[in-house]
C-alpha cells in the first residue's frame, strides 16, 4: 500500500507541478480581478501542497501504524452510497430545482447514512434546503432551475 500512496502522491505533485507552470503562460490577475490562469495556479499549488504532505506522510507510514481506511466492515456501503446519491443529487438538480433535491439530499443523508430520529432529519434538511436557498438564490443571486414545483 505504502508504494501505491507514493507512487500517486508523485502524480499528483507533477498534475500540480503542470497546472502551476501552464497557468504561468496566460494572465494570473489579481484577487480583485483574476485572469485565466488564476485558479490553475492556486489550484495547482493547493495540490502540489497536499501531494508533498501526503508523501510525507506515506514515507513516515512505518513508523506509526495506522488505522485501516475503512474502519468498520461495511463502510464501503456508505461510501458507495454517498457517491451513487451525489450522482443523483446533479441528475436531479434541474428537474426538482435546489431547494427541494438539496432538501431530499440531506435528509438522505441524516437517516439513512448516519442515522438519525425522523424529526432530527426533518429539521437538519429544512434547515440545510432553507440556508442552501438562502446563501445561493437570495444573497449570491445564482441562477438555479426552480424544478416543476417552482421553488
Amino acid at each position: 500500500m505504502k508504494k501505491y500512496d507514493i507512487i500517486s502522491s508523485l502524480f499528483y505533485l507533477g498534475v500540480g507541478l503542470f497546472f502551476v507552470i501552464y497557468s504561468r503562460s496566460v494572465d494570473i490577475g489579481t484577487s480583485q480581478e483574476p485572469g485565466a490562469g488564476f485558479l490553475p495556479f492556486y489550484g495547482g499549488l493547493l495540490l502540489i501542497g497536499m501531494s508533498v504532505l501526503f508523501l510525507i506522510k506515506s514515507l513516515l507510514s512505518h513508523l506509526v501504524e495506522g488505522e485501516p481506511f475503512f474502519p468498520e466492515k461495511d463502510s464501503w456501503k456508505r461510501v458507495s452510497a454517498i457517491i451513487l446519491s451525489l450522482i443523483g443529487y446533479n441528475l436531479l438538480l434541474k428537474p426538482l430545482g435546489l431547494t427541494l433535491v438539496t432538501f431530499v439530499f440531506v435528509g438522505f443523508l441524516v437517516k439513512v447514512i448516519f442515522p438519525q430520529s425522523w424529526v432530527r432529519t426533518f429539521i437538519v434538511a429544512a434547515l440545510s434546503a432553507l440556508g442552501v436557498k438562502l446563501l445561493f438564490i437570495n444573497l449570491l443571486e445564482i441562477q438555479f432551475s426552480r424544478g416543476f414545483l417552482g421553488f
